[in-house]
C-alpha cells in the first residue's frame, strides 16, 4: 500500500468506486485476501520442497564441510521460520464476517487493516524464505565445490 494513502482514504476511495455497494467493496478486499492466501501457499510449497530435498541430500551436503553444514542448518531454520510466519500470519483464518456489527465504512476499514497485517506478514515471510534459500544454495555450492577434482 502506498504509505501516503491512509486506511481512511482507501476506505473512502473503495466506497466511492463501488458507489457504497457493500458486497462489491467487501468482495474486493476478500479477493485481495485470497491473493495473499495463494501466495502464502506458494511460499509453503517452496519451504516444503526445501525440507524434502534436505531429507535426500542434507547428509551429503553436511559432510562436505563445516561451513556447508552451518549454511545448510541456517538456511533450513530460516526457511522454517518463514514458513511458520506464513502459516501464523497469513493463513490463520479470521473471517471478515466476524467483525462486530458496525457501519459499512468501519467494516471496510477493519478489513483493510486485516489485509495490511497479512501483507506485512507475507513480506516478512518472503524475505525469510529468500534468505533461507540463499543460505541453502550456499551449502549446495559448498558440496559442489568440494567435489571438484584437481
Amino acid at each position: 500500500m502506498d504509505p501516503t494513502v491512509t486506511v481512511d482514504e482507501e476506505a473512502a476511495h473503495l466506497l466511492a468506486l463501488y458507489d457504497g455497494d457493500s458486497a462489491k467493496v467487501m468482495g474486493e478486499i476478500e479477493r485481495q485476501l485470497g491473493i495473499l492466501m495463494g501466495r502464502a501457499q506458494t511460499l509453503l510449497s517452496l519451504a516444503g520442497l526445501t525440507i524434502t530435498v534436505t531429507g535426500f541430500s542434507g547428509a551429503s551436503i553436511a559432510h562436505s564441510g563445516p561451513i556447508a553444514a552451518v549454511l545448510l542448518v541456517s538456511g533450513l531454520v530460516t526457511v522454517l521460520v518463514g514458513a511458520s510466519l506464513s502459516m501464523g500470519g497469513i493463513l490463520r483464518i479470521r473471517w471478515t464476517s466476524q467483525l462486530k456489527p458496525c457501519s459499512l465504512e468501519d467494516a471496510v476499514k477493519s478489513a483493510i487493516r486485516l489485509r495490511e497485517e497479512k501483507t506485512r506478514a507475507f513480506s516478512r515471510s518472503l524475505a525469510l524464505l529468500i534468505v533461507g534459500l540463499a543460505l541453502y544454495v550456499g551449502s549446495v555450492a559448498m558440496l559442489l565445490l568440494a567435489n571438484l577434482k584437481p
